[in-house]
């Protein structure tokens, strides 16, 4: 069994007989021989194939395009269906990849034969997908347009979203759109990183993720068709994740029940809809409002600000309340101004009436009162007590403007709606909500060093979104008033990533050292490296360290040859107790390089996806373009997705994830089930936790549905509850 399993490629384990038949023409270059096989030639098919690769890699096309044509006559004798395939049986349990007629399509192509070739590479492509059929088929394509003269314009492109010119509160968007052409679209690039495509085609649609900084993110996008022609759009998205600060400059007494706001917002985005007491408020300027308000029976105003990158500020001032937190809160017995509606007294002194009190004579100027009036009474239940809140109002703020500044040695108050010093969520970011007010204006308001006040003001609500790394996060509100005084806020967030997304639950994985092909050997380890550090930096699966790998290859002795042997390979695996396996190869020829990757599944040996990548061009930018594009398509191949539970009968469960969501036979599933977490006391939510229920493996797959058998001990697994690929 494991032999039947055995993985070469193009003459890496045939050995044999002398050679038959007439001498082999002599291929020479830079002093290196080409036309050459490991081993000695015993006529086969595979013999022929892996002597007409060689010819090509030396530029001898004539006797490659001979041999290649042999191999394919002797092996069309031998199988019903003559298709190019990789793992293709050669004698015993022996196998390598058959590409007679890619290599033969390659050989047409290069002696001039275009339509020959061109039939042979679509003849592959339709068995069997490899990067090195598709480039040369667009080499074909372009030589047939050029020659034509049939590509007329440049490309198409329309981008759908974001919209030009945006706002976001997403530090991570999706570039979509498509382009098009009256020839074939080639390349298609988002600022300095470009769609996969491994195939010109007349039309592509693209969705390419984008990570921003805060701010204009600027980048270019552009679509290239396959003669070089091109179309170009400037593309702009402000990443904004804070919300509007939202000051109150006044409050004024008009009537009975109503009062009189004014004030300012501020924001890095346009402000999208301002609402105070559920009615919208126009902006003077795009900043600036003024509103009358009906204050009775609750005495509080509701405010609440949008900006259009998603954000929003909200709170409530209570008129029975000094809403700016300002040193009056210890002369005064005053009720703090709360973002949530809770109250709490301060401070001490003499009655006002209606329970609150009134400083000491000696404690302001007496300049400070001469242009104090009581308020009108109230004709309503409770008068008594409506009067003095609205009075003690009305003499807050008149107070204010004039010993602010004079006498304010006290630091700015922070404000925080519903936050501890020290919590634990499960969101990957957290949204700060806060008031932060000062008697004298503010000079400086900072979350972490990021400074968030546009311009100087007595108070500020504000919202700002602060992305959180996993385990503990240390945030520091810092606020500074125009005398110098400073108030700090350290607050102390605990990340715990739910179970099922943490990298320890993906797949298990190990990477060996690629097998070196070719007689040129000059940048082949840095394509391994280069698409290994690809690999792990996508964070797609839970990699086994690279020095662990390496010294069990030496503690086995593993020749190259051994290093794509499952025989080992799996050996491998085993010891490291791996899920899968990424072996593959890289062949140099003195002008180009292929690299060749597959996941293979320790348990079964089966593969369960392969891509290759193929350019002729050896610079390192070159190499880093190729193995990032590969580490693209292998996750694209084997992706991360989520579903439901659909249906149980005995140990097979039936999920809704199917070819659609690219499941494969072989993928493993977790189950699980999630949880609301909820503060106790206040019972905000702190997003969502995750419990496993169990882990499954993919035994069948349909179009929109597959079957998975439980593995091992699992608890009480039923319909609706979640499932992810592992």
């Amino acid at each position: 069994m494991r032999k039947a399993w055995l993985l070469a490629w193009a003459g890496l384990f045939i050995f044999s007989l002398p050679a038959f038949g007439q001498k082999a023409p002599e291929c020479v270059k830079n002093g290196i021989k080409y036309g050459v096989v490991s081993g000695a030639f015993r006529g086969e098919w595979w013999n022929y194939q892996e002597r007409a690769m060689s010819y090509i890699d030396g530029e001898c096309y004539a006797p490659a395009l001979d041999d290649i044509t042999k191999a394919i006559e002797l092996r069309q004798k031998l199988v019903k269906k003559d298709c190019d395939q990789r793992r293709a049986r050669t004698y015993g349990m022996h196998f390598v990849d058959y590409f007679g007629h890619r290599e033969r399509g390659v050989a047409l192509y290069r002696l001039g034969r275009i339509d020959e070739a061109e039939q042979e590479l679509e003849a592959s492509l339709a068995c069997v997908e490899s990067s090195k059929a598709q480039y040369y088929l667009d080499l074909i394509r372009k030589n047939k347009i050029e020659s034509g003269n049939l590509d007329k314009n440049p490309p198409e492109l329309q981008v759908s979203e974001p919209v030009n010119k945006s706002f976001t509160n997403q530090s991570t968007v999706k570039i979509s759109g498509k382009a098009w052409d009256d020839s074939l679209v080639k390349e298609i690039w988002v600022g300095s990183d470009a769609v996969v495509i491994p195939i010109s085609q007349k039309e592509i649609s693209f969705s390419e993720p984008k990570e921003l900084n805060p701010g204009w993110n600027n980048f270019k996008i552009r679509a290239i068709d396959i003669t070089g022609k091109e179309k170009s759009a400037d593309w702009s998205i402000y990443l904004d994740q804070e919300g509007p600060e939202v000051s109150i400059a006044d409050i004024k007494p008009v009537s009975a029940a109503e009062v009189e706001v004014s004030g300012e917002l501020e924001d890095a985005s346009p402000i999208a809809k301002f609402v105070l007491n559920n009615k919208e408020i126009p902006l003077e300027a795009g900043r600036s409002f003024k509103a009358r308000l009906s204050a009775a029976p609750e005495w509080k105003i509701f405010f609440k600000a949008s900006d259009q990158a998603g954000n929003v500020t909200e709170g409530v001032i209570n008129l029975s309340a000094e809403p700016k937190g300002a040193m009056l809160e210890k002369r005064f017995a005053v009720q703090e101004a709360s973002l949530d509606g809770d109250f709490h007294t301060l401070g001490g002194g003499h009655s006002l009436g209606g329970g609150h009190s009134c400083p000491p004579s000696n404690t302001y100027p007496s300049y400070a009162f001469q242009n104090y009036q009581m308020p009108f009474s109230f004709q309503m239940e409770n008068s008594g007590r409506a009067m003095a809140e609205l009075a003690f109002t009305e003499l807050y703020w008149n107070l204010k403007e004039k010993v602010d500044t004079y006498t304010d040695k006290e630091p700015p108050v922070i404000k925080l709606r519903g936050f501890k010093n020290e919590t634990t969520v499960y969101f990957p970011e957290l949204y700060l909500e806060g008031l932060v007010s000062d008697a004298s204006n503010l000079k400086e308001v900072t979350i972490n060093n990021k400074n968030l006040l546009g311009s100087q003001r007595k108070n500020m609500f504000f919202n700002y979104i602060v992305p959180l790394a996993p385990g503990l996060n240390r945030i520091v509100i810092r606020a500074v008033d125009v005398n110098g005084n400073v108030a700090e806020r350290p607050i102390r967030v605990n990340r715990i990533v739910p179970v099922v997304h943490q990298l320890n639950e993906r797949m298990v994985v190990s990477m060996l050292p690629f097998y070196q092909m070719g007689q040129v050997k000059e940048i082949g380890a840095v394509g391994y490296d280069n698409l290994l550090t690809a690999i792990v930096n996508q964070k797609r699966f839970n990699f086994v360290d690279r020095s662990k790998i390496e010294a069990i290859v030496r503690e086995l002795r593993l020749s190259a040859e051994q290093l794509v042997d499952p025989e080992y390979t799996l050996k491998v695996g085993k010891m490291t107790q791996s899920e899968g396996m990424i072996i593959g190869y890289v062949k140099e020829t003195p002008s180009a390089i292929e690299i060749y990757a597959q996941l293979m599944d320790v348990e079964s040996g089966e593969v369960l996806t392969e891509k290759d990548a193929y350019k002729e061009d050896k610079s390192l930018d070159a190499v880093k373009f190729i193995t990032r594009g590969l580490a693209i398509r292998l996750r694209e191949d084997f992706p991360v997705v989520e579903g439901k539970v659909m249906s149980l009968d005995g140990k097979k469960v039936s999920v809704d994830l199917g070819s659609g969501q690219k499941i494969k036979p072989g993928m493993r599933l977790i189950f699980f089930t999630e949880e609301q977490m909820k503060d106790p006391e206040s019972g905000v939510s702190l997003g969502v936790t995750t419990l496993k229920l169990g882990a499954g493996k993919v035994v069948e797959v349909r179009d929109r549905m597959s079957v998975a058998e439980t593995v091992g001990k699992t608890e009480t697994i039923a319909p609706e509850k979640r499932v992810i690929t592992k």
